[in-house]
């Protein structure tokens, strides 16, 4: 049985997850009230978050999932979506097919809410592509010497900032967030992080309003003496390219302090503005490729209802064709076999519309239900995906179906659960 999970369940819910995450280092009697304390808070708290759990027949936990609900920008649209974190499952019962469970509970879940697209971040990738999702954006990490940062702007504009500051915080990321596809709104647990002071905040204010904003912390640098920092950026937005230069001309000054600034980022156009992106391992990638920065693949997505994802964002701001069209797509999902099978996809005049159908003879286009889902918010275009012979489309170009269908931008995501 899967059910919400309640305070009396907190207990069994730590054990869970210090086995299934020995990482979280849960192992101790203090480590471990200490998470007990966070639990109940947000169980008990008014958020944007529900923990589920699996229980036996006894009533003992086996498993469990964080249920995070948010709101996305998707194409310059903001749309309800789903994250699921803190998939655990008890080290004892491994290989029982709990976490497929979870994951069937929680897509079914977000199909009765008409939730067209969730989220995650797998602990395995081909484990959660098998299951349907596909790969979003790829992130950069660079080691930047301060140095490298442009100088132009006005450091002295740059202030630093407290939890005080909270909403004006809030306010600028959500600013931030309508700006870019793929953002999702401040949650209740990133207030409170800010609430906590779990890093410093530096800002940019114009004309009394705050217009950028950076997070950071301050590490040791490994094997060095206890003057010698890096600058661990963990968040940085900014709603005008002044407060951009700005903060950049701030960085710039802490040579002094700071050996090394850790920036992640989707952004790969962020070495242009720098005078050196090299980082400090000094590598050659042949032939004369000097090594700057480090990539990762994380967040996936994943459609849970094709027809709501269409009926909501009705493909917003992207290109519309100047006469009608009706494009037959095949959808693999194993996963989820509801969703498997032809979708008609209808142009008329204004919008698009979209139902399900039988007659599956003459298909425009066939692919799985992961490549569906990083298509269509902008991860890969259908043309890189007929170029590398993923998926065939017949009667229409991959190019035209890019501009109908394909984010002009590749998501953009700091959220984390």
């Amino acid at each position: 049985m899967i059910r919400l999970l309640t305070e009396n369940d907190v207990a069994q819910a730590v054990s869970v997850i210090a086995m299934a995450y020995p990482g979280m280092q849960l192992s101790t009697v203090e480590a471990q009230n200490a998470f007990m304390e966070r639990l109940r808070v947000e169980l008990e708290a008014d958020n944007n978050l529900k923990y589920y759990g699996l229980f036996d027949e006894q009533d003992e936990l086996r498993g469990l999932y964080k249920l995070h609900e948010l709101n996305a920008n998707v194409n310059g649209k903001l749309v309800r979506t789903w994250g699921i974190g803190t998939v655990a499952v008890h080290i004892h019962y491994k290989k029982e097919g709990i976490a497929k469970q979870l994951l069937q509970h929680f897509h079914e879940l977000a199909r009765q809410e008409d939730i067209g697209i969730v989220s995650l971040y797998p602990f395995h990738t081909s484990f959660y592509q098998k299951m349907g999702y596909g790969y979003g954006p790829t992130r950069y990490q660079y080691k930047f010497k301060p140095s490298s940062f442009p100088s132009s702007g006005n450091r002295k504009k740059v202030v630093q900032l407290s939890n005080a500051y909270e909403d004006e915080m809030v306010a600028i990321y959500n600013k931030f967030v309508s700006m870019h596809h793929g953002m999702m709104e401040r949650t209740w647990l990133e207030r409170f992080q800010i609430k906590k002071s779990v890093s410093y905040y530096a800002g940019v204010y114009e004309d009394n309003d705050l217009v950028g904003v950076l997070s950071y912390i301050l590490q040791p640098v490994k094997d060095s003496h206890f003057l010698n920092h890096e600058m661990n950026i963990l968040e940085w937005i900014w709603t005008k390219p002044s407060a951009f230069r700005d903060m950049c001309a701030w960085i710039h000054s802490q040579q002094d302090q700071v050996d090394r600034v850790v920036v992640r980022t989707h952004d790969e156009s962020l070495i242009y503005q720098l005078d050196d992106p090299r980082n400090d391992s000094n590598r050659l990638i042949p032939s004369v490729y000097h090594e700057i920065g480090t990539a990762g693949t994380g967040l996936m997505y994943r459609m849970t209802s094709i027809t709501s994802f269409v009926q909501e964002t009705n493909f917003h701001s992207l290109d519309r064709p100047d006469h009608p069209v009706t494009i037959t797509l095949f959808v693999q999902d194993t996963f989820l076999p509801e969703q498997n099978g032809c979708y008609q996809i209808t142009f008329n005049e204004i919008s698009w519309s979209i139902k399900k159908v039988e007659d599956c003879m003459n298909v425009d286009l066939r692919l799985m239900v992961s490549d569906l889902s990083s298509w269509w918010m902008g991860c890969v275009s259908l043309e890189q995906l007929v170029q590398y012979g993923k998926v065939e489309v017949k009667n229409w170009p991959a190019t035209q179906m890019d501009r109908w269908f394909m984010p002009r931008t590749k998501p953009v995501c700091l959220s984390s659960f």
